[in-house]
């Protein structure tokens, strides 16, 4: 974590800011852009200082030191919350609990007597939101190798209402990062980005942040997200429709996007008939042990590229069969390695919550959310899904 956080994060219990308290750190060689301004608005958490007596080329240090372990401690409430493998924890108190003796097992052990007592701890945790949380942290820790390629999946999840340039000298939050992939392609647009993710997978997304240091990694809620609205913009890419309680989770996206800000999600429409098969079977795998889903996703994986792409590519080819060519399922892949399409079927098969939304019900959530001036368009080429764009009412 960078002190850099510090003017951006907030306690998800209260919105209060954080007293910091730093184990370990260690100097890192990177050499983040050197912006005209000082990157952070009000205060210099690392000079201790009032941003109109920073440099701008002093930032440059506050980037290069990393708190690889530690503890912010709301000043409101007093929650505390660990820094762990660089990432803050920033979790309501049961999830905090459940990630901490399931995954953290060590750094409970040694700072066991820093964390005290938190609130909540006797409150059971929502199932589908823990079988979220576990599925996928298994998920984004397992399908890793596939960052170069995802530039141009990106960019057609947020397309046509952001385009790299977008991006540049922007500070944009991420809801629902995952392993990264979204926000290292933002990163290296040139944007200051945050992702913030429910499950363990943020630690791969941390890992990358060595090669872009203007990347920084959140483990969050997204119904309580831990921010203050500073962001240039907000986006969300396929995650709204594996919420339990989709219109709670936008309710705490509008809180966190500045007014008359911007943003853009990418979500899953109603599908078309041949979907259904997959609705049916999803009964039965979204209960089944990630080692067996996954054997299931890549036979099905290599089943649809035999049957589906193949066919797809030979078609295209064609000039009086490109249109049938155009109306194969799952034609998309076609552009992308095999394993894409693994991840794919993972996905829809194992989630533990899948909603499909019509055009009206992206309307309806985010007019409750407090959003206006709501666009929304289909995306090409694949299927069913929606672009939006909305912004945050100034009222």
């Amino acid at each position: 974590m960078k002190y850099r956080l510090l003017e951006i994060i907030s306690c998800p219990n209260c919105n209060e800011t954080f007293d910091l308290e730093v184990f370990t750190r260690e100097h890192r060689e990177v050499c983040p852009p050197i912006s005209d301004q000082p990157r952070c608005r009000y205060w210099c958490f690392f000079h201790n200082k009032d941003v109109t007596q920073i440099d701008a080329k002093e930032c440059v240090s506050c980037y290069q030191n990393e708190i690889i372990s530690g503890l912010l401690t709301c000043c409101g409430c007093g929650n505390r919350y660990p820094i762990i493998q660089s990432v803050p924890r920033l979790l309501p108190a049961t999830l905090l609990h459940e990630a901490l003796v399931n995954y953290h097992q060590e750094f409970l052990e040694e700072y066991w007597d820093k964390m005290g007592e938190q609130d909540d701890l006797t409150k059971t945790v929502e199932t589908k939101k823990l079988k979220t949380l576990r599925l996928f942290g298994y998920q984004w820790t397992t399908f890793v190798d596939n960052f170069g390629y995802y530039k141009e999946i990106f960019l057609g999840f947020v397309h046509p209402f952001l385009k790299e340039k977008d991006f540049e000298n922007q500070l944009v939050l991420e809801v629902g990062c995952g392993s990264g992939r979204p926000a290292s392609v933002a990163a290296s647009f040139g944007a200051e980005v945050v992702g913030v993710d429910l499950s363990e997978a943020v630690q791969t997304a941390q890992s990358l942040t060595e090669h872009y240091p203007l990347l920084h990694v959140v483990q969050g809620d997204v119904y309580a997200l831990p921010f203050r609205p500073r962001f240039d913009f907000v986006y969300s890419v396929g995650v709204l429709q594996h919420i339990p309680d989709p219109q709670k989770a936008l309710a705490s996206i509008a809180g966190v996007v500045t007014p008359g800000q911007s943003l853009v999600l990418w979500v899953y429409g109603v599908r078309e008939l041949w979907y259904q098969p997959i609705i049916w079977i999803r009964k039965i795998t979204t209960r089944l042990p990630f080692g067996i889903l996954r054997v299931i996703s890549i036979t099905l994986a290599a089943l649809s590229e035999l049957f589906l792409l193949i066919p797809h590519r030979i078609l295209s080819r064609i000039p009086f069969t490109k249109k049938l060519a155009g109306k194969i399922p799952g034609r998309i892949y076609t552009r992308f390695p095999f394993r894409e399409n693994v991840v794919g079927w993972f996905d829809r098969l194992g989630a533990p919550v899948t909603y499909y939304f019509s055009k009206i019900d992206v309307e309806t959530m985010l007019d409750k959310a407090g959003f206006d001036d709501v666009q929304i368009i289909a995306r090409p080429d694949a299927s069913a899904s929606w672009v939006v764009k909305a912004r945050r009412s100034l009222a």
